[in-house]
């Protein structure tokens, strides 16, 4: 049997809690209100066998000092046996009084016939009161002192429920950082500066803003600057779709005349086809880099338009023609703008991994794709917290040039909030015991 304590500061969040660590056939033992919100107190796998009693008090005379989670069990089950005591002292009372009475009434006659004489009737009478008198004497003595003991179990619980709201509140604030994928680095710097807030809303106010204000992004267009554009990142993170987004964006705003496309993937079959399908569409010019036409003769041919975008190919850094990619960026005479393009749906681990192999290029920023397949985004807002590289767009889809934005502060915050809520589902928690108020309760979690 596994039995937990949940505290939250509502009913609905503390649910919402039992339901995603325990599952669905939790059982409610205790549910209470607590200064600063509710406390629950639930078990898995919950047999209603009064004799584990004594194994848990003996393992915890044994192992010291009871948990909470004990004690709430301890006190759940001593008082369900209390009570059974207690009705079962009721009916012993009940059933010694019918038996005595009709016991009485059969002495009453017996005594009448044999002696006929009222004094001995009367003395025979009196003898069995006494006698009845001392057993329900001892029968109520019992019963007060099981009602006594009922009485006394909440005293035993008080530890348990003297939780300051303060440490509800973190312990709230930090399951909700927890879903959302946030770094544990960013956790405990956030959770250190909420220790002045009361309240959930105030609290989480405060985290939005300070994420917020972690994140940096440009203020403007990358593309209405102009120059060259390079994007380097793995394969797979979208260099190409968004390269194409960037340039249909271009179009759309300046024209076509004034931007070019170039590719430096000569090192796989038909990696450039994709982009030179971009080039028909927006009647733009696609350039490849090779053995005759290097980067900056490239480079040097374009150098009359505003814009050039370069697409990069995403190889693995132990490959020998990834080093010679980045170093064809590096050493170019031109004023290379290189961003990074990170896959939403990644890893945070693989994100920083990449982050640390691209960098030697210089990267002037990050552009952040995929944000509508991922199921959080905890992990990117972390990469671009922990690396400070300023996020130029987001693309959540394959719309060209839709699904392309400027970033803005709150965006991935807000997206991420998002995700949280729409991740919650309709549940129902059961519920055995006699005093919970209903037998089941359904909700949807905010």
């Amino acid at each position: 049997m596994k039995v937990k304590r949940f505290l939250s500061t509502s009913m609905q969040d503390v649910l919402r809690m039992v339901r995603e660590d325990l599952g669905p056939d939790a059982v409610i033992l205790s549910n209470t209100k607590v200064d600063g919100g509710i406390e629950l107190v639930a078990a898995l796998d919950y047999e209603e066998d009064i004799a584990q009693q004594s194994d848990i008090e003996s393992s915890l005379i044994s192992n010291g000092e009871p948990s909470p989670s004990q004690l709430a069990r301890m006190h759940a089950d001593k008082h369900v046996k209390l009570q059974r005591e207690m009705e079962s002292a009721r009916k012993k009372i009940e059933n010694v009084r019918s038996r005595k009475q009709a016991d009485f009434e059969k002495v009453d006659q017996s005594k009448l016939q044999a002696s006929g004489s009222d004094d001995d009737l009367e003395s025979a009478s009196n003898e069995r009161k006494d006698s009845d008198w001392v057993e329900l004497s001892d029968m109520r003595a019992e019963l007060m002192e099981i009602k006594g003991m009922i009485s006394r179990q909440p005293v035993q619980h008080e530890a348990a429920k003297k939780i300051p709201a303060a440490s509800l509140l973190q312990q709230q604030i930090e399951k909700t950082l927890q879903s959302l994928c946030l770094s544990q680095s960013i956790q405990k710097s956030l959770l250190a500066s909420i220790k002045d807030q009361v309240d959930f809303e105030s609290a989480w106010d405060k985290i939005g803003r300070q994420i917020e204000g972690a994140v940096s992004v440009e203020r403007n267009e990358i593309i209405d600057h102009g120059g060259v554009i390079a994007l380097v990142g793995p394969t797979g993170s979208g260099k190409t779709m968004t390269l194409g987004k960037m340039a249909a964006r271009y179009v759309m705003k300046y024209g076509a005349e004034s931007v070019a496309l170039v590719t430096t993937d000569r090192y796989r079959i038909a990696a450039h086809e994709q982009l030179k399908v971009f080039g028909r569409i927006l009647n733009v010019p696609v350039h490849t880099v090779d053995e005759r036409h290097s980067l900056d003769n490239i480079l040097d041919s374009l150098s009359q338009k505003k814009l050039v975008l370069i697409d990069t190919a995403g190889l693995m850094h132990s490959d020998a023609c990834w080093s010679e990619q980045l170093q064809e960026l590096k050493m170019s005479k031109h004023d290379i703008k290189n961003y990074l393009v990170v896959s939403a749906v990644g890893q945070y681990q693989v994100m920083c991994s990449n982050y640390y192999n691209y960098k030697v290029v210089g990267l002037s920023g990050a552009i952040i794709t995929k944000v509508d397949e991922a199921v959080s985004l905890g992990e990117a807002l972390s990469f671009l917290i922990d690396t400070r590289l300023k996020a130029s767009y987001f693309t959540d889809g394959q719309r060209v040039p839709e699904d392309i934005h400027l970033m803005k502060k709150q965006d991935l915050f807000d997206r991420a909030q998002a995700l949280l809520n729409s991740s919650e589902r309709w549940v129902t928690i059961s519920s055995n015991e006699k005093g919970y108020a209903h037998d089941s309760f359904m909700f949807h979690s905010a």
